[in-house]
């Protein structure tokens, strides 16, 4: 099949979003020949990665970006970026139109930052749609809104109601209604996709692509560190790893925080105030290498995010058998269960101070046990063969 992909993000070597771009064009262009929308910006990077990569001849690159006043625009906030992604989405159509007449396109996929809100410029080439993964549905716990503080709350209202704006327009419903398949993030998107429409809806959380290095894994030693490693945002909820090791008995746990952003103030003043200096260290910014290697020798990665569609760095976390504690809400617990041979477990969340105590207990299950061993696991299915198979039965579904 000759397939067209919009991703927006779409690079190697930067985890998270622009991975998945990445991996979804990589499973595509095995079986497939495939032209991929992405930003210029990620065109260097590619290039290099591309110039003698045995799957070279069957990927095309197709930049795109907007200058001027969408681009500056970007960079006023959240309504600025939206604003330029919804304008993308828009151009990537024009675009995709362009080549289809000269390519003749069997399949479209909307491959990165699909949320049930956001338009999805290739919906209208007019050729059968694979939509997703599509996030967007995990909902904050009500018992944490006054814990998130002031900045946090004020985000999370502004959030909430943007959403549910921005999902109301018919083209964004219209995509959804008529997409071949929608595949979904977690259970409880792939709920709300199925109040919307009629067609088939899978879930594949888009974390199951991001295969974690192996980083240098047979000289490295499992430890009885906690990592932590996200930004530092209010609903990442930092601070509540930091309550977490107040309930951790262990004598040698030590909690390692990686990663920056505007709730590392609370995240310090939490650390203080339950007198934990001595126990938790915050590590900032890292490079990745280091970072990987980080988790790869940790005894536990500790994941406390409040609302979280897929969760990448836990599945990097158990493709490298790294034991996992998070929530049990949204996307974690999804990729706990497709790495069925890695460790993890989630809790159920009560108040702030019961949550907690609930994932101090579960870092202690993991300490106090054997040491899995560093070596590399794999979800199933695979990322590349849940994509494979969507391909293929959405060219059946439409004909």
């Amino acid at each position: 099949m000759k397939i067209l992909v919009s991703a927006y993000a779409c690079e190697p070597d930067k985890g998270s979003e622009p991975e998945v771009g990445l991996q979804v064009a990589l499973a595509a262009a095995k079986h497939h020949e495939v032209w991929v929308l992405t930003r210029d910006n990620n065109m260097d990077a590619l290039r290099g990665m591309f110039s003698d990569h045995p799957l070279r001849d069957r990927i095309t690159f197709r930049p795109l970006d907007l200058p001027g006043m969408p681009l500056r625009a970007k960079r006023l906030g959240t309504a600025g970026l939206q604003w330029y992604y919804d304008r993308w989405q828009r151009q990537a159509l024009e675009v995709g139109r362009d080549l289809d007449r000269r390519i003749g396109f069997d399949l479209v996929h909307h491959a990165t930052f699909a949320t049930y809100w956001a338009r999805a410029g290739l919906a209208d080439l007019g050729k059968p749609l694979v939509l997703g993964p599509v996030g967007g549905a995990v909902e904050l716990p009500a018992s944490f809104w006054i814990w998130l503080g002031l900045r946090g709350v004020t985000e999370e209202a502004q959030r909430r109601v943007m959403r549910r704006l921005m999902a109301s327009r018919r083209v964004v419903r219209r995509t959804i209604r008529e997409a071949a398949i929608v595949l979904a993030q977690n259970p409880e998107m792939a709920a709300r996709i199925k109040s919307l429409r009629t067609g088939p809806v899978v879930v594949v959380p888009n974390a199951t692509g991001v295969v974690a290095p192996q980083p240098g894994m047979p000289a490295l030693a499992r430890g009885k560190n906690v990592v932590y490693a996200g930004r530092l945002v209010p609903w990442k909820a930092a601070p509540l790893a930091v309550e977490a090791m107040a309930y951790v008995a262990h004598p040698d746990a030590r909690l390692l925080v990686f990663g920056d952003g505007p709730d590392r103030a609370r995240v310090a003043s939490t650390l203080r105030e339950r007198g934990l200096a001595d126990r938790v260290e915050l590590r900032g910014q890292v490079a990745r290498k280091d970072l990987l290697q980080a988790i790869a020798s940790a005894g536990v990665l500790v994941h406390p995010a409040l609302h979280e569609e897929a969760g990448l760095v836990v599945a990097e976390a158990l493709a490298m058998n790294t034991p996992v504690v998070a929530l049990r809400r949204g996307g974690p617990a999804e990729l706990i269960s497709r790495f069925r041979e890695s460790s993890g477990e989630t809790v159920e969340i009560g108040s702030p101070d019961v949550t907690a105590r609930r994932m101090g207990a579960a870092i202690d299950r993991f300490l106090n046990g054997p040491s899995p061993p560093i070596e590399a696991r794999r979800p199933s299915p695979t990322f590349e063969e849940a994509m494979l198979a969507a391909y293929d039965d959405a060219v059946a579904l439409t004909g």
